[in-house]
């Protein structure tokens, strides 16, 4: 069979023109489809930022704030999808959806890959330990200093954390979630259970007893800022309009509106952030 030029160009103008019309969405500007049909969200199931509630509701602190500030804008959200959370990069910057609202932390690392608004919180640390606080944890350095033993999420920024105040690897344990941590805590295999503020208070919520506390909130390890802040993840190419974004937001972080979001979820005015999104990025 004999391929003309026009054969050629004709399948040529077929082929795109399927390619247009099998993505649309995202032919027009973010801020047209923000306040069109709304922007595609990518979100990781993790409480307190995005999870689905007892009646199948997505509620979270991201979630819920993202929904606010695009009503500001006169946009919404079309549609909101549970991805694996080393997805969640790759599926923005491929267009498959338009922002990521999971908590994602923003560190230089990932700044180099996406756009990331303003932070919408700032987390700081804590220690779940035995009612009472019979060892006296107030902190790493504590851990280190009286030679105790303090468990870990493995690969968390809290095994990292335990490692630059001084702790010995022998004395840190790297558990694989926060049930077997707490077990582990209450069966006196640790002296303290490491994550987050938030997540020791989520923790000691959930108990039927209260065998277990906090200990102090800090803020630094090792002379170091230990605050985690999490923002929005958009595409590169979409700065103008995530500046318009930020611009809208910069009013609601802090606002009491965004503060009860935060309460309703098990955060509180604690963990608002401290650190501008540039700063971040810069390590």
């Amino acid at each position: 069979m004999k391929i003309s030029r026009r054969n050629v160009l004709s399948s040529a103008a077929v082929a795109v023109a399927l390619a247009m019309t099998a993505t649309p969405s995202f032919a027009a500007d973010l801020m047209e489809r923000t306040k069109g049909e709304g922007l595609r969200v990518a979100f990781y199931n993790f409480v307190p930022y995005a999870y689905k509630d007892a009646n199948d509701n997505l509620v979270g602190t991201d979630v819920e704030t993202l929904a606010a500030v695009l009503e500001k804008m006169g946009g919404k959200i079309a549609e909101a999808k549970s991805t694996d959370w080393g997805a969640l990069i790759p599926g923005v910057k491929a267009k498959r959806f338009d922002v990521v609202a999971a908590g994602m932390f923003v560190t230089p690392k990932r700044c180099a890959a996406v756009r990331f608004s303003e932070p919408t919180f700032g987390i700081q640390q804590a220690m779940l330990v035995a009612k009472g606080n019979p060892k006296g944890v107030m902190n790493y350095e504590t851990i280190a200093e009286n030679g105790l033993r303090v468990g870990t999420v493995a690969g968390s920024a809290q095994t990292g954390y335990a490692r630059s105040a001084g702790i010995a690897d022998s004395s840190i344990m790297e558990l694989p979630d926060n049930p077997t941590g707490v077990a582990a805590l209450k069966a006196g295999r640790v002296d303290a259970w490491a994550v987050s503020a938030p997540g020791v208070r989520q923790i000691i919520a959930s108990q039927d007893n209260d065998e277990l506390e906090s200990s102090p909130i800090f803020a630094e390890v090792a002379g170091k800022p230990a605050v985690s802040h999490g923002a929005f993840a958009f595409r590169p190419e979409d700065a103008e309009f995530v500046e318009a974004f930020n611009a809208v937001m910069k009013d609601f972080i802090g606002s009491p509106e965004h503060v009860a979001i935060m309460e309703k979820h098990g955060m509180t005015a604690d963990e608002l952030p401290i650190n501008s999104t540039a700063e971040l990025c810069d390590g």
